[in-house]
């Protein structure tokens, strides 16, 4: 039997497709294969029932660019340009099979192909190793769904005569798609069963290896988090080993996504390239584990050779491998993850690592034990079977193939072509030029892409935008408001105006016309008087007090609006904290003060709380932690995050307690808690109010209802490291006085099913001062902290009439009593999850009002220095000018604080050296101001404004770094970038309202 395999360089090429062909031209000696050899080497060793065709490039697709009739469509001619030359390498030649893999789409037009070049093929086989539509589907860079693509591997699996496969889960999929005969190639008919045994008996610890190409569909992001969940005392080290994937033109790769997962991770796991077999093999009978948590994969080759070599192997329930060991293997034992659950597979996983030997030996036990035969058909049976095919896509594909090829043969050709021997000529030449011809176009998108980079800077990019900003106001100035949908357009124009969300892919003249960060408080100004023309009325005043807020007095006079609408939205407390902020007498900031003192005294009590129910199933008086959790429309996430949290160390231990705070949810977290529960075994109380109520009056009530010295608060989308709550009780029990204590943290982009997608960002507090809370809130965060309950006994508790900002008021209110600490390791996560966040909003930045602005005030720092030395405010300005922001990595700047803080310290103490940068400090805030409302706009002035304000920072900066103490600003020194300042960080992100479609 002779067969063509329609595939390239078989024994050069590493990928798994050239491996099963390798191993079936090797099992099967009985047939003569036949494939075609493009970059191979004629001398590359190769079997001897193998032979190789050499390529002819007859066909290019530059032959069809001027091709533009309606069928076939375009994207069938590299289809098409691929058969026809393989089939014009194979011309007058017979086989009684061609077999083509699906993992490319030429053999939709193979049939006709071969017919027009004079091959003689018996039948057409489809060989089912995967998708590339899936593949792409699912890899770390587009992750689209591509439409041409699937059909034209519809159109392939319709349109030959046989269909096999080495997964019987695979096959399953396509039988949805189309109820034609497949054929099952059972995967003991073709490998190698690797012989058994263990050349180590080392009493080191094992060490865990991912082992595939790095796709995202392969999982390696599922073994980084794994291994990061895992005690890193359990094992040796950790790799990932294989092939990177890459985006179309080179320019990522999934090893950046892994370096930086394992970078905010802060896990010492090495990337490796590709092993040798020999290599591999040795690695398998070393003191190992394999990890092969495949999100998707038609079988998995790897994982059946390692499990086979008695190496314990850990396994993605995305793999078709796992069925096929289940109904074939029972007797062997194998770790299965599950995808959308990977924290369930951890305690599995450490019971293999505590008794690692156990486990191997069972392993080998049931390898021995097993059968490895199988009655499955043989290839040459399948290579027999009568052909089925879709008849209708065939005739469509034979149509569309006459229909190219009429039109290659016709006059649209150079008549030099049809020179006996020319084609061939240019087909050598194109062969050789298509590289340098492709790396060209690969330059060009680069230099695309650099041309760029000056405008992701924002001190550069507003430069070169400025001169274009009066065009962009006359533009959005005449624009019409007479109807809703004028309005909506309006309003589009404005986010344009001052965002980067929209036109960010957009070429660079849509950049030089967007995304400013100048004039802001007269475009927030506008956009405020169109939103509120809209109805959105809460969303007017949000930009209203910005505006307030960045010139620090009320240039519209804006605050008579301002407070009557807080006032009938039930914002009567920010109102009156608005008042007393920005009114124009001279008691303001003891109004602020005494504002602050009285909300202090108002939350030193907790209520006494009744409820619907209380479900209570902790078994002690006492416990080490409380983990208090907000429930409201958390159904959908309740047993994910259980389970996860199930890991805890201290949970296990019994030692902590899971509080969960129904807030009268309209969801059924309580029937699914209660059908979880007992499967749990955790110390846990269900209680429910009556009521919907706010975030902290949830937390208020858990913590009447705690049982221990230690509090944790955590939200249904967030979770912390299994060792977190020891780790952090640790550092309590050894300090009494320390208050609060917290590691670093990552938000993590989630699917609907918590399943990683990508890292958005750490949460890094590494090089940690209390006083850094004060410039920016996260530097002591709930998820990944711990806190003693006595704090609240001692300054009182959370405030329930705020809405969301109640957590940021809470720590300014009790920050100048406490004492806090960092741990340097990552033991939060936050989940995003693809529904909104409630805490994201006009009304929450609204409530920052008197949560955290009012803190920033003369009377706030008042209250948060009356008791502290002047050498600690002094050590503060220092960090207002010039310190990191705990989710970046630039320098920033917070002058406006600075300001104050400087104000503060000339009251009590004038003599203070510090005070010499205080003259630059307020040149810079009202070149600042200047800059965010400029007056008398004309074409040029908004550049020569900036420029200006340039020149006055480069200049101060060059004063105060003249004489700066690097010491007192965690050894960083003065950068005075206009737009790194607060004021261009924090609530300067435009609110999206609804358009109406």
């Amino acid at each position: 039997m002779k067969v063509l395999i329609a595939d390239f360089d078989l024994f050069q090429k590493m990928g798994g497709g050239q491996t099963f062909y390798r191993s079936l031209i090797k099992k099967n000696p009985q047939i003569d294969f036949y494939y075609i050899a493009k970059n191979e080497f004629l001398n590359t060793s190769h079997l001897d029932n193998s032979h190789k065709i050499p390529y002819q490039e007859v066909f290019n697709s530059e032959d069809f660019k001027n091709f533009f009739e309606t069928t076939p469509p375009k994207w069938v001619q590299s289809a098409f340009v691929q058969a026809s030359n393989i089939a014009a390498s194979c011309t007058n030649m017979n086989f009684d099979v061609v077999d083509v893999p699906d993992y490319e789409q030429w053999g939709m037009f193979l049939r006709p192909a071969l017919n027009y070049f004079h091959v003689n093929c018996g039948l057409i086989a489809l060989s089912m190793h995967g998708i590339i539509s899936k593949t792409l589907q699912l890899d770390w860079f587009e992750g689209k769904e591509n439409i041409p693509l699937s059909l034209q591997e519809k159109m392939q699996y319709q349109t030959v005569d046989i269909r096999y496969g080495i997964s019987k889960s695979y096959l399953d999929e396509w039988k949805k798609v189309d109820s034609l005969k497949t054929y099952y190639y059972n995967p003991l008919h073709f490998m190698d069963l690797p012989e058994v045994r263990l050349d180590s008996t080392s009493k080191s610890l094992p060490s865990l290896n991912f082992i595939g190409r790095t796709e995202k569909r392969k999982g390696p992001d599922i073994f980084v988090d794994l291994i990061w969940w895992i005690p890193r005392d359990k094992y040796s080290n950790a790799s990932i080993i294989g092939p990177h994937s890459y985006n179309y033109n080179g320019t990522q790769s999934s090893e950046d996504y892994l370096e930086k997962m394992i970078e905010n991770r802060g896990k010492d796991l090495k990337i490796c390239s590709s092993m040798s077999h020999l290599d591999l093999v040795k690695l398998f009978n070393s003191k190992s584990i394999t990890f092969v948590p495949s999100r998707y994969d038609t079988l998995n080759l790897v994982a059946l050779e390692s499990l086979f070599s008695g190496c314990p192997t850990i396994i993605g329930n995305g793999a078709g491998v796992c069925r096929f060991l289940e109904d074939n293997f029972p007797k062997i034992p194998f770790i299965k993850i599950d995808i959308n659950n990977i924290y369930d597979s951890l305690p599995e996983i450490i019971n293999l690592l505590n008794n690692y030997d156990d486990y191997r030996n069972k392993l080998i036990a049931g390898i021995r034990d097993s059968n490895f035969t199988s009655s499955d058909p043989l290839l040459k049976e399948i290579y027999s079977s009568s052909p089925t095919s879709n008849s209708e896509i065939c005739e469509d594909l034979n149509r569309w193939y006459s229909q190219l090829i009429s039109y290659w043969e016709s006059g649209q050709l150079s008549s030099l072509d049809k020179i006996p021997g020319l084609r061939l000529l240019k087909s050598k030449i194109r062969s050789n030029v298509k590289p340098i011809y492709q790396q060209i176009k690969n330059e060009v998108r680069r230099n695309k892409e650099l041309i760029k980079v000056p405008l992701s800077k924002a001190h550069n990019a507003q430069v070169l935008k400025a001169p274009k900003l009066v065009r962009r106001y006359k533009h959005i100035f005449n624009t019409l408001e007479l109807t809703q949908k004028d309005l909506d357009k309006k309003i589009q124009e404005c986010w344009k105006l001052g965002s980067n969300v929209d036109y960010e892919s957009e070429g660079i003249r849509s950049r030089l016309g967007n995304g400013y960060r100048i004039d802001r408080a007269r475009l927030w100004k506008g956009i405020a008087r169109i939103e509120d023309l809209r109805g959105n009325e809460l969303v007017a005043v949000t930009y209203k007090l910005r505006s307030i807020r960045l010139l620090n007095k009320d240039l519209f006079d804006d605050l008579p609006s301002i407070v009557r609408v807080l006032k009938n939205k039930g914002f009567t407390k920010e109102s009156d904290v608005i008042e007393a902020m920005y009114s124009t007498s001279e008691d303001k900031e003891d109004k602020c003060y005494q504002l602050l003192e009285q909300n202090r005294l108002s939350n030193s009590l907790n209520n006494k709380w009744n409820y619907e129910f209380l479900d209570d199933r902790r078994h002690k008086s006492t416990y080490r932690v409380s983990i208090i959790v907000s429930l409201y429309n958390a159904s959908s996430k309740l047993v994910f995050f259980l389970k996860t949290l199930k890991h805890q160390t201290l949970i296990q231990k019994k030692e902590a307690e899971i509080i969960l705070i129904d807030s009268g949810s309209p969801g059924d977290e309580y029937t699914v808690f209660k059908q979880i529960v007992d499967d749990l075994d955790i110390p846990v109380v269900y209680a429910r109010s009556k009521e919907r109520e706010t975030i902290q009056m949830a937390w208020n009530r858990g913590i009447d209802l705690s049982k221990a010295d230690f509090l944790s608060f955590l939200g249904v989308d967030e979770t912390i490291l299994p060792n977190c709550l020891e780790i952090l009780a640790h550092e309590l029990d050894k300090a009494p006085d320390l208050d609060w204590v917290t590691g670093h943290s990552l938000v993590t982009e989630v699917d609907s099913n918590g399943g990683w997608v990508s890292d958005i960002m750490p949460y890094y507090r590494k090089e940690y001062r209390q006083d850094l809370v004060y410039l920016e809130t996260c530097y002591l965060s709930w998820v990944g902290a711990l806190y003693r309950r006595s704090i609240h006994k001692r300054f009182g508790y959370y405030d329930s009439s705020f809405r969301g900002a109640g957590d940021t008021e809470f720590k300014s209110r009790i920050l100048p009593f406490i004492k806090s600490k960092i741990v340097d390791c990552t033991l939060g996560v936050f989940w995003n999850y693809p529904d909104e966040r409630t805490t994201q909003s006009p009304a929450i930045e609204i409530e920052d009002m008197r949560a955290w602005y009012i803190h920033r005030t003369l009377g706030g720092i008042r209250y948060a220095f009356a008791n502290r030395s002047m050498e600690e405010v002094e050590n503060l300005i220092y960090l207002c000018l010039c310190y990191r922001k705990s989710y970046c990595t630039h320098t920033s700047t917070d002058l406006e604080y600075a300001y104050n803080l400087c104000l503060y310290l000339k009251e009590i103490y004038p003599q203070s050296k510090v005070l010499k940068y205080f003259n630059g400090i307020e040149t810079l805030i009202r070149s600042y101001r200047s800059l965010d409302c400029i007056s008398k706009l004309s074409q040029w002035s908004p550049l020569k404004k900036i420029l200006e304000i340039r020149k006055v920072a480069s200049q101060i900066q060059k004063e105060h770094r003249a004489s700066w103490n690097k010491d007192l600003s965690l050894g960083l020194e003065p950068t005075y970038i206009i737009f790194n300042d607060n004021r261009h960080e924090q609530h300067s992100s435009l609110w999206f309202t609804q358009i109406n479609k």
